[in-house]
């Protein structure tokens, strides 16, 4: 099992030196998160959300793009035919692909999490970001996946893994509330979870609606992925 996950770990490029990884997924990431605490102490504008939300879609923005490189990294070295023709189980091939991602995401949550809270003062909602955390790497893994496997065989295999992290900002309504989004935003940003996560995260209870909400809506991902794989293992079958 170990081996799988060494790897996973040496198909993506920025985790070849303890350096990049510093530079790549904290250090810039920090500096980010600096600059925007720059601009929320001066003004008095509520960054709560805000924080919380550029916190959250750097991280499945992370992890997307572990996903993603490996993935591409796979079809690389000529194994994409040989991983649909065997079909490697879920816990060989593509759980290790999840659980780097998911690790590496979720300590740049801990770590923006702890600096920005503290920053503003609001450490209290550190304990909802945590609890946030298995919501996240869910959102990150199925994000991933899709747009892996859509890649598949594609002259740009990042194109729909660049798409959905570049649109992260716009599709959570971190600045603007999805609600009030024009019709044809609002319908596209509602299929995604996260600007949910953020309304949980922000509501004082645990159990709620807006948590009912966000499995829902992963229920729904992952269902609309295995129908993706199953279209696509057909046509690899077909040729």
């Amino acid at each position: 099992m170990s081996s799988t996950y060494r790897v996973t770990l040496r198909s993506v490029a920025n985790f070849d030196s303890f350096q990049t990884i510093l530079v790549d997924y904290f250090l810039m990431p920090i500096i980010s998160l600096v600059m925007f605490l720059l601009i929320a102490f001066n003004s008095t504008q509520d960054y709560s959300r805000i924080l919380l939300g550029t916190i959250i879609t750097t991280a499945i923005a992370t992890g997307i793009g572990v996903i993603s490189a490996s993935s591409v990294y796979d079809q690389n070295i000529a194994m994409t035919d040989e991983i649909f023709s065997i079909r490697p189980s879920f816990r060989r091939y593509w759980l290790p692909k999840f659980v780097i991602a998911g690790v590496t995401a979720s300590c740049e949550i801990l770590v923006l999490g702890i600096i920005g809270l503290l920053a503003l003062k609001e450490i209290h909602l550190l304990e909802k970001l945590i609890l946030s955390l298995p919501l996240v790497v869910i959102t990150l893994a199925l994000l991933g996946y899709f747009g892996s496997i859509l890649g598949i065989k594609k002259e740009n295999p990042y194109w729909l893994t660049n798409f959905i992290s570049a649109s992260l900002v716009l599709l959570s309504g971190v600045i603007i509330p999805v609600a009030q989004y024009p019709t044809w935003l609002k319908i596209f940003a509602t299929l995604f979870p996260i600007s949910n996560i953020l309304d949980w995260m922000l509501d004082k209870d645990i159990l709620n609606y807006d948590l009912l909400i966000i499995i829902g809506k992963l229920l729904l991902w992952w269902i609309v992925c295995i129908f993706v794989t199953k279209i696509i293992q057909r046509n690899y079958s077909r040729n």
